[in-house]
């Protein structure tokens, strides 16, 4: 077990590393650093140069206007595809996994997990593919499909963004962008491709994926990728084969992009992922009582518009028209009853951003837009369900501004307020409508070159789901005459986060040796919200309903901090968080342990080898609600490395790793089936 003082410690350290940057970027502010990193070939030099672009990376949640991640006051984290190729991630949990604030829910299933922010999750987190909106959550059954193989950019924005996401935004956002053919091909390329094999030791998986790229024209560019995957069923820590836990699916993306002129791009994103295999009927548990054959396909479509002329200060413009259709199929094993959840989702959205010289200070303003339907449908051996799964409707329609405003160099303002309005409607049940106001304002303070003060609020809101309005039918039974039933509250009131942040950004080059970069961020938050809707079962009463409770308020501390310097590079992230009903005191669920992620690793730049390692220490949780079980602490270690074989293959890269070397049987948030065991992760590629 992992004691809590050890984790305060760790903590502690985090504050601590946080201040020497401070003390040390001060010093270098002062005079020419008198060390320099003795590079031993021109390569390394590159790779220090565009090590600190990577830890630059602009954020594609913040807002509009290509800020930074280090440069914006928000929490946020970025997975690029540098750590994703250590990581070689098999599911969601994999990429998120020691990211401060965030955890994953449904346990290792791959199609079950749902991410977790700040102790908030489901309909509470936007999803987005693409820019796209993924807003199926079926209860136990999940609902985000994905590809780990065709995965640019994982980025994470932790806290209220209506403002610019809209309704769901309570936790935050993640956002996850696919691979492109600008990604993949080399300077001077127009035609190329990939062929990559993985293998999983703990399941004896296989990972199979194909890739054709290039530019048919001097303006256009095109992506075909295919990717296979098969695994068996995974042993846990203790030897332990936990049962259904194989997987089989294909995904397919097609992706093409035609630059109109210099300003202006027009994008095309389609893809469709099928997975079928054996599951429980409930795959976030343990139980295996009521097994079902499943399939679940997700088809996403994307078209994109940007205009972005530097020239022009009145239109920085995109618009983007998006439909995504999930469905889960299942037919129960023992009596072939076929139960089938489908749910549509098409949505448009734009902005335009207009640049504002105010005579030294710099004023941008974004005006922006979007309506979305969920449209949803159940069948039973062919038949409505009402009371389970109702046909139903969700309206969703939003305008909004934001501004950011530079005053000065180094005192930079913004504010913005968003409008929505839903409405929501299901067969035989009573609609609903109502309408909601998200402002949010910010301000930050660059004291030094290297740190940055800020303070932030922001409200959030979000609509109840259509299951939690309506489902009424049975839950589960236990047994004959032993039945639980869903009551349906179509009364339930929209939840409204308001969440006060104070944080700092630190950022240093040359701190230590020539050419190395520090980045670092801080923060502390509050979020209260209001109407927090729970579902409840009262196993005596026979009944699961869900209500609003008056007041949640979720708190608690984060920090991330990276160093690198093109040779070395290291990484260090920590988290506590407490969830508590305001009104009782009781604790809420899906709060994490206390957490401290720790990685590096060394570059042997000539050879183009690269290891490492990282740690992720979890402590335990007794702060958890009544009818829930307390939680073990637990802590984790992974070695990887990766090998660019260019000086013998030409476009050979071989990865290899060890997630869980010590063995650990452990479980994360409040899953009940155990995680993987030690996993020996070997992949090659090679690129024409």
């Amino acid at each position: 077990m992992v004691r809590t003082t050890s984790a305060r410690l760790l903590m502690a350290t985090v504050s601590m590393l946080a201040l020497c940057v401070s003390a040390h970027a001060q010093e270098t502010t002062d005079e020419t650093p008198k060390t320099t990193v003795d590079q031993t070939s021109d390569d390394a030099a590159q790779s220090v140069r565009e090590t600190t672009i990577v830890l630059d990376a602009i954020s594609v949640t913040a807002s509009k206007t290509g800020t930074s991640v280090i440069d914006a006051p928000a929490s946020i984290s970025i997975v690029d595809q540098e750590e994703l190729q250590r990581r070689q991630p098999d599911n969601l949990g994999d990429i998120l996994r020691g990211m401060p604030g965030v955890e994953v829910s449904g346990g290792p299933r791959s199609t079950v997990q749902m991410p977790i922010i700040r102790g908030l999750t489901d309909n509470r987190v936007v999803i987005r593919v693409d820019g796209a909106r993924a807003n199926l959550n079926v209860g136990h059954k999940g609902g985000l499909f994905i590809d780990p193989e065709v995965i640019k950019q994982v980025e994470v924005y932790r806290g209220p963004a209506s403002t610019m996401q809209g309704t769901g935004a309570l936790g935050g956002v993640l956002a996850l962008t696919t691979v492109d053919a600008n990604d993949m091909l080399e300077p001077g390329q127009n035609i190329g491709a990939r062929v990559k094999a993985g293998y999983t030791s703990v399941d004896h998986g296989m990972t199979w994926n194909g890739m054709a790229y290039g530019r048919p024209t001097d303006n256009s560019d095109i992506l075909v990728s295919v990717t296979r995957k098969n695994t068996d069923d995974f042993e846990a820590g203790n030897g332990e084969e936990q049962p259904y836990t194989d997987d089989d699916y294909i995904n397919g993306l097609f992706k093409a992009g035609l630059d109109i002129n210099d300003v202006s791009r027009l994008t095309l994103s389609l893809q469709r992922y099928s997975d079928d295999h054996e599951l429980p009927s409930a795959p976030d548990g343990t139980s295996t009582s009521n097994l079902t054959d499943r399939e679940s396909t997700q088809t996403t479509a994307v078209v994109g518009y940007e205009y972005d002329d530097s020239a022009n200060d009145w239109v920085d413009a995109e618009v983007r028209l998006y439909g995504m259709d999930n469905d889960i199929h299942e037919v129960r094993i023992s009596d072939g009853r076929d139960d089938r959840r489908e749910l549509q989702t098409v949505g448009l959205e734009g902005s335009n951003t207009v640049r504002f010289d105010l005579g030294g200070g710099e004023l941008f303003t974004t005006v922006g837009g979007e309506v979305f339907r969920d449209s949803q449908e159940g069948r039973r051996d062919g038949e409505p369900t009402p009371g389970w799964f109702p046909d139903a409707e969700m309206l969703i329609s939003g305008v909004y501004i934001d501004n950011t405003y530079a005053v000065t160099e180094r005192l930079e303002l913004g504010a913005g307020v968003r409008f929505d309005s839903f409405d929501l409607s299901a067969d035989g049940q009573e609609d609903r409508t109502d309408q909601a106001v998200s402002p949010r304002f910010s301000a930050s303070y660059r004291v030094t070159s290297w740190m940055q003060p800020y303070v932030s609020y922001a409200e959030a809101f979000n609509a109840p789901t259509l299951n939690q309005l309506y489902n009424d039918g049975l839950h589960f039974s236990m047994g004959p005459g032993n039945n639980n039933f869903f009551v349906p509250n179509p009364n339930l009131d929209a939840e409204t986060a308001k969440t006060w942040e104070f944080g700092t950004n630190f950022k240093a080059d040359d701190l230590i040796v020539g050419g190395d970069a520090v980045r670092a961020k801080v923060s502390y938050f509050r979020n209260k919200v209001e109407d927090y809707i729970e579902q409840s079962t009262d196993i005596a009463g026979g009944t699961t309903s869900s209500s609003n409770l008056p007041e949640a308020e979720i708190k608690g501390f984060e920090a991330e901090l990276t160093y690198d310097t093109g040779v070395v590079f290291a990484g260090l992230a920590a988290a506590r968080i407490r969830g508590e009903n305001a009104r009782t005191g009781e604790y809420l669920s899906n709060i994490s342990g206390d957490k401290v992620s720790v990685s590096g690793g060394y570059r042997f730049v000539d050879e183009g080898v690269e290891v490492g390692g990282r740690a992720n220490m979890v402590d335990a949780q007794n702060r958890v609600p009544d009818d829930e079980d307390e939680r073990d602490g637990y802590a984790t270690f992974d070695l990887f490395a990766n090998w660019h074989a260019d000086e013998v293959v030409n476009g050979l890269t071989v990865n290899f790793g060890v997630d869980n070397i010590l063995d650990q049987k452990y479980r994360t948030s409040a899953a009940t089936l155990y995680e993987p065991g030690r996993n020996v992760k070997i992949s090659a590629s090679m690129k024409f």
